[in-house]
């Protein structure tokens, strides 16, 4: 079969020693298995505690077929689950559920099926002989409440003793909010948010030690919301567990809805400590109910074009089906295994979306064309602060955001008395927040006063509680209508290690009568009608800052 990258797949180990261990205790639990009426193919459930199932090459694990709980997963013989915890579930377990089993390949292979009718969902999980992957799906039918849809496993972090270190939180010895963000007796912090990847360059995570490794291989996301740069927890070691999370949907700074349907495949690999190799798991479409083969999906070639300052392009694809994305190279882009449906096409520059979004239908087994084009914004001929790229890169503090809370002990301060367009982007916060350092005093000079004004815009990536920019310069002070409140997303965002939200540009034209030539200050202060405690007081990112004659 040949590797795919869109779509990750198995974890083999060589033949060793251990194997040939492995194997006895794999053809006793297909006897088990045999003696249950499983060899034919049939649904299968009964009394018993958990259905067990033994790859041969290292890999044990039970379901408990009274709540659908992944209860244990050994990796030669040495139990990975954390005490008291289960190895798998969806959110945080049911009390029960409707499971069943399935075996294919003469007891090579096991389908397991866990049912939760009362919220609408399915939790599949499959395995095979010589593989030491165990591979899910998660069927959801209807809205979720909570509106969290993940798949985590808590494994030992006595043996996983390395992961993502601005994620492990054991040894902190205060809360800095929340019951999430957490700092040491240093000032620095740690939070299970700052392990989160961007799904475009999303590579296998977990954790390893002591011979042993956990890594989910998250697949190729179709059905996760939020787009190509969305990102959201991944590890957290607490010291009492190594947390292994596969987000599906959350409420994290979410700009999208939750997808119905079959999420997946992704998996959980167990290895010798190595990250995983990704390879297609498109065999599973012959397995997991639901689940399109490539074959039964559709593609999408075409073309890209615009001015892009030297950025990255991205095309992506949104609709209820799915999403999916493809970079650009040369001006082309190829974008493959798309659920059929319909679609709206975005062209991105950096992490902006630039250009008219375009509609476009998929067909199984076909290929469709499409052109798209679009430019970044012209920088600001008086000054520009930042880059049009729909992020903070470049900014103060934007280079530590990712893994660090705002307080932490290794950031730039926040505040200063002031900041100059001279001095550039890197000496200017990437982010105001109305409890901290609002207003900011930026001082810029003009060789000359134009004679209709001034234009301002300021772009910025995300808003927190209802922050949005007002500006004051001179005589002159914006009035409301040109702050209009941003969409809500209810949720935390920089604190949470991110800039993602929706990317909005507040323009505002300054009269030449507030304006002289030589020296000039800005303030920029944030608005909203709400208010919090310093970092979680309502702020907005920034992406950009430009200033034209009007």
């Amino acid at each position: 079969m040949t590797p795919d990258p869109q779509f990750p797949s198995s974890h083999r180990r060589p033949a060793s020693r251990k194997k040939r261990k492995a194997l006895a205790g794999g053809i006793a639990a297909v006897a088990v298995l045999a003696g249950a009426g499983l060899l034919g193919g049939q649904p299968w459930a009964n009394a018993a505690s958990s259905i067990t199932f033994d790859t041969g090459t290292g890999l044990t694990f039970a379901v408990n077929t009274t709540n659908g709980n992944v209860t244990s997963l050994k990796h030669d013989g040495t139990e990975l689950t954390a005490s008291g915890q289960a190895a798998g579930q969806f959110e945080s377990g049911w009390s029960s559920a409707t499971v069943t089993s399935q075996s294919f390949n003469s007891g090579a292979s096991i389908l397991v099926s866990a049912t939760n009718s009362s919220i609408g969902v399915t939790q599949y999980y499959f395995a095979r002989k010589n593989d030491n992957t165990l591979y899910m799906a998660t069927d959801i039918t209807k809205a979720l409440n909570p509106g969290e849809a993940r798949f985590i496993t808590r494994l030992k972090s006595s043996l996983l003793t390395t992961s993502p270190v601005a994620a492990k939180t054991s040894g902190t010895t205060s809360t800095v909010e929340g019951s999430d963000v957490f700092a040491f007796a240093s000032g620095q912090t740690a939070s299970k948010f700052f392990s989160s990847q961007r799904l475009i360059a999303q590579t296998p995570f977990g954790a390893s030690g002591n011979g042993h490794g956990a890594y989910i291989i998250a697949g190729n996301n179709d059905m996760t919301s939020g787009g190509p740069f969305f990102r959201d927890i991944e590890v957290n070691d607490t010291g009492t567990a190594v947390n292994i999370t596969h987000y599906m949907f959350s409420g994290h700074q979410q700009t999208e809805a939750l997808r119905l349907g079959l999420h997946g495949p992704y998996a959980l690999a167990v290895t010798d400590g190595e990250s995983p190799t990704v390879h297609s798991m498109d065999f599973l479409s012959s397995y997991i109910p639901g689940l399109l083969s490539n074959a039964q999906r559709g593609g999408v070639t075409g073309t890209a074009s615009g001015s892009w300052n030297g950025l990255t392009a991205t095309v992506g694809l949104a609709g209820t089906n799915g999403q999916y994305w493809g970079s650009v190279k040369s001006g082309k882009f190829v974008i493959g295994h798309i659920k059929p449906g319909t679609y709206t096409a975005t062209l991105y520059a950096g992490e902006l979306a630039v250009g008219t979004p375009k509609t476009i239908t998929v067909t199984a087994a076909a290929t469709t064309s499409l052109a798209v084009t679009g430019n970044v914004p012209a920088a600001g001929t008086l000054f520009q602060l930042g880059t049009f790229d729909g992020t903070p890169a470049g900014f103060l503090n934007a280079d530590k955001i990712e893994t660090m809370h705002p307080s932490d002990s290794r950031m730039a301060a926040w505040t200063a008395s002031s900041y100059s367009v001279a001095s550039g982007a890197a000496k200017f916060p990437m982010a105001e927040f109305k409890s901290v350092n609002s207003p900011m005093a930026l001082n810029f000079t003009l060789a000359s006063v134009p004679a209709n004004g001034v234009k301002l815009r300021v772009a910025t990536t995300s808003a927190f509680a209802g922050g949005r920019p007002a500006v004051t310069i001179g005589s002159y002070s914006s009035p409301s209508s040109a702050s209009p409140a941003p969409a809500n997303l209810d949720s935390r965002n920089v604190t949470r290690g991110t800039w993602r939200g929706i990317n909005t540009t507040y323009t505002f034209t300054v009269p030449a009568s507030a304006l002289k030539a030589g020296s000039n200050t800005l303030s920029i202060s944030t608005i909203s009608g709400s208010s919090g405690a310093t970092f979680l007081s309502p702020n907005f990112i920034f992406d950009g800052l430009a200033l034209d004659p009007a």
